[in-house]
């Protein structure tokens, strides 16, 4: 009796043992890719007018996420890959030799980005910065001009989104990503946009012209994408 006792209690022990062993700490590491992008310039000079454009494949990078514990996927995420910003511009009333402001051309700068995000269960925040790629404006005509990269500068942005898990595995987590971006400053260095000028319905500069005046091109947009997470644990 007193050794049936002895094993049901190395038993038990053993169990709760078990029971209480704790969860390894999970680290994330994957690839992330946006499908489709909106964006727009949030200024505009003295006659001129910007409009939302839409383009395919804005973004590409890396992603790992760092949770706060063992027990749950938030935690800081940190992004490293190539971004892009966007707007229509309508350079003057009659530019292009149409009436009413149907000119215009797209404008696309590319950034490579290195951004800090905190998710909380989906609901992520944070702040990029973007390093100068390259830039070009886009006429309606498919000819394209491309933007001196000595005129671009670093800029920031903040952004604020949702990072939602669709699948997850013990491989790791697939995610659907939207995200909207506001730079707080703009992607060219101090006078150096040259649709940033005022202008008078025939193009024609106001004020004195180029020489160190005019607005930047600070963009906001929304992108949509995935994400797949690898759970570098299982590796």
């Amino acid at each position: 009796m007193r050794i049936t006792s002895i094993l049901a209690a190395l038993v038990l022990a053993g169990t709760t043992m078990v029971a209480q062993e704790p969860r390894p700490y999970h680290l994330y590491i994957g690839p992330t890719l946006g499908f489709v992008s909106g964006g727009i310039n949030t200024v505009q000079a003295t006659g001129r007018k910007v409009n939302p454009t839409f383009w395919a494949v804005p973004s590409y990078g890396v992603a790992i996420l760092a949770p706060f514990s063992p027990e749950t996927t938030s935690g800081f995420r940190f992004d490293f890959g190539v971004t892009t910003v966007g707007s229509k511009m309508r350079p003057y009333e009659s530019y292009g030799g149409e009436t009413n402001w149907k000119g215009n051309f797209d404008e696309h700068y590319r950034h490579f980005t290195i951004a800090t995000m905190v998710n909380l269960s989906g609901f992520a925040f944070g702040a990029g910065f973007n390093i100068p790629m390259a830039g070009t404006m886009t006429a309606k005509d498919g000819s394209e001009y491309l933007v001196e990269k000595n005129t671009l500068t670093t800029a920031i942005d903040v952004r604020l989104g949702g990072i939602i898990p669709v699948w997850e595995s013990e491989m790791g987590i697939l995610n659907v990503e939207i995200m909207a971006r506001y730079f707080l400053t703009g992607v060219y260095s101090d006078g150096r946009y040259t649709a940033g000028t005022p202008v008078d319905a025939n193009g024609e500069y106001l004020g004195g012209g180029q020489d160190g005046e005019g607005e930047n091109f600070v963009p906001a947009g929304l992108t949509l994408g995935v994400s797949y997470l690898f759970d570098l644990i299982k590796y």
